[in-house]
């Protein structure tokens, strides 16, 4: 789930409304360009603008404002209110705005946004504005006969792929999102990514949405009333399971550096033991992907994924859309990728575009040499040229949100996370993190997420051998001050 943190503009100014009312509006004395820099310092990767005099007017009417942060930031910008017409969508795109927010348009003018999105594509977010179940627009102003389901089948149909979902009746009063609503939706529309706005007042928020499947959430007052830190995100805990057919039956394996494999137990037990831990994902690798066995591996992540209740999170010889769609609908997540993107850059480009970076992670599997790192390809038993940090950068460029990080020479040694390959990673990209191979203390946790500026650590042979439990490993951590989800 990203996290969006919000600026809504009235006459150059931040502001925020309570459910979407003009006399309600309450202006916070900031600066918009050192606001929006700042959430670029924490790693945050997106940020929603709302021109809401631009909403309410019909016209957009704060262009210096969007223009100085399109120019001074490398945040990828959403923007709303006010877009009318396809020249004022062009303007946008050519100040460095990344997509487009529309909403009384969809409604106004069907036929003109057709046109639209049939040019425009996925660089369109239709946002759907709700209270009790009815849809309004114009800043919120009228409202429309039109059911909320029916409205977004007929998205669907015309190929939206992304909607910003606000309750209005929540927005902008810190009581708390409207989870159920969030949760139908998800459910119901599952080719949709859905992102929630309104509402949000805490951490608990976001976990509770981000355990329902959300794309992405929309934060404003929070941030601004200082409900949430945002420099305290959730990190996750991510447990692995390295799978291998043994005799006709899948185990979970270990060995170190990929070799000496030994028997573990059995995936689907241990996948419903780590659940009950309450582990923000787990990882699954197919480690025998090579050997064949592909309708095997389908059916054990089935498997898995009826026993769980958390997210699941899927890697090993993926080398198709079909793959990619066979594990989704097996029940994953989301998957991870490696060989085929080294191999043909352009898959991760196919891959994004038909199932959303949330569920497309990009694999790294990285050796040391000398001062740089290599990209390795084949469960890490071919090392290329490709050094790691440009690799890194050429994945984000391509529209990569998340890495899964893995160092070869850590791989199952114990010895601790590679925290200067984390941390030049963190400091190179605006990509998330999950820093794998190495953990072999409840201190090598710790160090990934304070030194390596890691968003989330996967491990598998602590966990295993019981060394660490993740109960004991999330109180250890929030006694240290690190927020885990």
């Amino acid at each position: 789930m990203e996290i969006i943190p919000a600026i809504d503009i009235i006459k150059g100014k931040c502001v925020r409304l309570i459910k979407g009312e003009f006399n309600s509006k309450k202006t916070y004395n900031l600066d918009l360009l050192r606001i929006a820099k700042s959430f670029q310092k924490m790693g945050l990767k997106r940020l929603h603008l709302v021109d809401l005099d631009g909403a309410k007017e019909g016209k957009i009417k704060n262009w210096q404002t969007i223009k100085k942060i399109t120019q001074n930031t490398n945040l990828l910008i959403e923007f709303g209110g006010g877009v009318r017409e396809e020249k004022d969508i062009e303007k946008l795109l050519n100040l460095g705005v990344d997509r487009i927010i529309l909403g009384s348009l969809v409604l106004k003018e069907p036929e003109n946004f057709k046109k639209i999105l049939k040019k425009y594509k996925e660089r369109i977010i239709v946002a759907v504005d709700v209270k009790r179940d009815k849809i309004y627009y114009k800043a919120w102003q009228e409202k429309v006969k039109k059911e909320l389901s029916s409205f977004l089948e007929d998205l669907i149909k015309l190929g939206v792929k992304t909607v910003i979902c606000t309750d209005i009746e929540r927005d902008g009063t810190l009581k708390g999102p409207n989870v159920s609503l969030y949760k139908k939706l998800v459910k119901t529309f599952p080719k949709l990514e859905i992102i929630a706005s309104g509402g949000i007042r805490d951490g608990k928020d976001l976990e509770k949405l981000s355990k329902i499947g959300v794309a992405g959430v929309i934060i404003g007052k929070a941030i601004y009333e200082k409900k949430i830190l945002l420099t305290d995100l959730p990190k996750k805990i991510i447990p692995c399971l390295d799978c291998k057919l043994v005799k006709g039956k899948w185990k979970v394996v270990k060995g170190i550096k990929f070799e000496n494999l030994r028997e573990v137990g059995d995936p689907v037990k241990l996948a419903e033991k780590y659940s009950e831990e309450d582990a923000s994902e787990i990882a699954m690798w197919d480690v025998s992907a090579s050997q064949g066995n592909r309708d095997l591996f389908f059916n054990l992540v089935k498997k898995v994924a009826k026993a769980i209740k958390v997210p699941l999170f899927v890697r090993g010889g993926i080398a198709s859309l079909s793959d990619i769609e066979r594990l989704l609908k097996a029940g994953a997540d989301k998957v991870a990728i490696n060989t085929r993107f080294v191999k043909n850059p352009d898959f991760l480009n196919r891959a994004i575009k038909k199932f959303g970076p949330q569920r497309v992670v990009v694999s790294i599997e990285a050796k040391k040499r000398g001062k740089k790192w290599n990209v390795c390809i084949l469960g890490g038993t071919k090392e290329t040229r490709l050094d790691t940090i440009k690799w890194a950068k050429e994945m984000e460029r391509r529209g990569a949100e998340t890495l899964l990080v893995t160092s070869s020479d850590r791989h199952c040694t114990q010895k601790g996370y590679d925290l200067e390959l984390l941390k030049k990673l963190k400091e190179a990209t605006f990509l998330s993190v999950i820093a794998s191979g190495g953990a072999g203390k409840i201190g090598h946790f710790l160090e990934a997420f304070k030194k390596g500026k890691a968003d989330a650590v996967l491990a598998a042979s602590l966990f295993h051998s019981r060394e660490v439990g993740i109960p004991e490993l999330k109180k250890h951590l929030k006694r240290k001050g690190i927020n885990v989800s």
